[in-house]
């Protein structure tokens, strides 16, 4: 009875060994290649380096940490490497040894600059991120590692941080949530190893991929969409002397902390390219990180002139930025040029879009501009036939058009929009060879408070206006200000330098006459008879509604006249 007994109890010889579970503690760093298997639970106690050697955790393997500990790869010894590559039904797990668990319970698991080449697919690490408040689960400084399929829960702190030019070989379908601070901390040159496929959650609306200032100088790069925004924090200057390039995939969010904002190929003899072509459906959006958003909370996206004129924004939205200074909109040109269509720009705290004197667009349509607290827009008057014309402005007041020589060779169009031109200063129309400036009908020109158009004016220099209003249909030429009185601008004037062929038809110009008691609404000076104005109306003269002077003979047709102080003609 007993030998049967005996013979029951023991196993035969085709019989898998099932291995009894065991737990071990590590303490001891670890220095030449080492395999911990599935059949073990190991327990960290302290901190635990690899250096100059091999860690090799096989699938299903559990890893717990004691409070405090870490797990330190290559932060001495290159030749480190973590290779902790799970599989969909057997994950390995990196989690805190506390009965009641919770985040923050042990360090994080380090890849120090000799971890180059390190692995983790299908892994579940949790409840760490305790080292201190800018530390994350797990940590990268300054080497490149593969993540896969990972599942990061349960910081106090960051989920998964890269440092000092620290990248991703890989990273795609992880799962990165419950983490406190942001899910994702890395640099501007880092943003783009983020692959696809990731869920990443942030503890609110604000927490997405935080992205430290810095120089992003990758010659060509991508900054793909993911579950959360990319917060930018500091300036991020995009440049090289090569040129560098990042593209954003349709359907990224941009969110700035207070006062950040974007520089493109900002420094002497750098360049820089940013192509932000969203779609319909998809549009990129650049807008505040505050969880309650208000005008002015980021500065701008400068365009400098080291820009690629390849840069493009595409269904683009910009918000609640034009926080940079009071000249400044959100999106600023400088000595640089590009292609903005199909975008809204909506509460900033200045401008829209500012534009200055060397700066144009190569196309700029369907664009849309809602509460901006100064002018959508402003642009020199050399270029502001650029402004094409199936832009809405959904504003109190049109483009501001500041004051220059518009120079062009040949012919340009000022087109209609649905709100006013606003002339700043003085407009020259003239250059060497001669320059036209046609004016849709149905335009408007307003002109602030001394300001003037000039035709043909400085010394061989020669220039006309064509201006071809209808009758339902006129092009006005008028006072900018809200409650509009004689004088407020000072005219037009047709100088020496005035081409044959310029016409104004159907137009209404009123309210100026504020340039001397020598002057009108429009004042000729030895234009000779190269001016035709017909079917038009001048009202509201400070002086003369025409005052015409020197060699200057205009041909006048059926034009009306009202309230011109020093009277209609002189």
């Amino acid at each position: 009875m007993i030998g049967s007994l005996f013979i029951s109890s023991c196993k035969k010889d085709n019989e898998d060994v099932v291995p009894i579970p065991t737990t071990n503690t590590i303490t001891e760093d670890i220095t030449t290649n080492t395999t911990w298997d599935a059949s073990n639970t190991y327990i960290i106690d302290g901190t635990v380096a690899v250096e100059g050697a091999t860690l090799t955790i096989e699938p299903g393997a559990i890893i717990k940490f004691q409070q405090g500990a870490e797990l330190d790869v290559g932060y001495n010894n290159s030749g480190s490497v973590l290779i902790a590559n799970g599989t969909p039904t057997n994950p390995i797990t990196f989690t805190s040894s506390a009965t009641n668990p919770a985040a923050g319970d042990w360090d994080y698991i380090y890849f120090g600059e000799g971890a180059s080449g390190s692995s983790m697919t299908y892994c579940n690490i949790y409840y760490g991120g305790g080292y201190n408040t800018y530390s994350g689960i797990v940590q990268v400084d300054g080497c490149h590692i593969s993540m896969t399929h990972c599942d990061v829960q349960y910081s106090p702190n960051y989920g998964v941080v890269l440092e000092d030019d620290a990248y991703f070989t890989t990273f795609t379908y992880n799962n990165v949530a419950n983490i406190t601070n942001h899910p994702i901390k890395l640099d501007a040159n880092s943003a783009n190893s983020i692959g696809a496929g990731n869920t990443i959650t942030g503890s609110s609306s604000t927490k997405g991929i935080y992205v430290d200032g810095g120089t992003f100088d990758k010659a060509d790069a991508t900054w793909l969409l993911q579950t959360v925004p990319y917060v930018l924090n500091g300036v991020i200057t995009i440049q090289n002397t090569a040129g560098a390039q990042l593209t954003l995939q349709a359907g990224v969010t941009i969110a700035f902390t207070q006062g950040s904002y974007i520089e493109v190929g900002y420094n002497s003899g750098t360049y820089g390219t940013l192509i932000a072509n969203g779609t319909a459906a998809a549009p990129i959006t650049f807008t505040s990180a505050s969880p309650s958003p208000a005008a002015g909370d980021w500065g701008a996206i400068f365009l400098e002139n080291g820009t690629s004129s390849n840069t493009s924004f595409d269904y683009c939205v910009f918000e609640y930025g034009g926080g940079y200074n009071v000249y400044t909109g959100m999106v600023d040109l400088n000595n640089s040029n590009l292609h903005i269509n199909h975008s809204i720009f909506r509460h900033s705290s200045t401008f829209g879009i500012t534009v200055d004197e060397n700066s144009y667009f190569g196309s700029f349509d369907n664009n849309t501009f809602e509460d901006c607290v100064s002018y959508p827009m402003t642009i020199y008057g050399n270029y502001a036939h650029t402004i094409g014309g199936n832009n809405t402005f959904n504003t109190t007041l049109g483009p501001r058009v500041d004051g220059d020589n518009l120079e062009q060779n040949g012919s340009v169009t000022w087109h209609k929009l649905n709100k006013p031109y606003y002339i700043n200063g003085t407009l020259y129309i003239n250059s060497t060879s001669g320059t036209t400036l046609n004016i849709d009908a149905g335009t408007q020109i307003d002109f602030t408070q001394g300001s003037m158009l000039e035709v043909g004016y400085a010394s061989n220099s020669y220039g006309k206006i064509i201006a071809q209003g209808t009758a339902s249909e006129p092009i006005i030429f008028t006072s900018g200000a809200p409650s509009p009185s004689n004088g407020d601008w000072d005219g037009i004037f047709f100088r020496s330098g005035t081409m044959s062929g310029t016409i104004l038809d159907h137009c209404e110009v009123s309210y100026a006459g504020g340039y001397s008691a020598y002057s009108g609404n429009i004042t000729f000076d030895d234009a000779g008879s190269n001016v035709t104005i017909s079917n038009s109306n001048i009202a509201h003269s400070a002086h003369y509604g025409l005052y015409i002077t020197g060699n200057s003979t205009p041909t006048l047709t059926n034009i009306s006249y009202s309230d011109n102080t020093s009277g209609n003609t002189n």
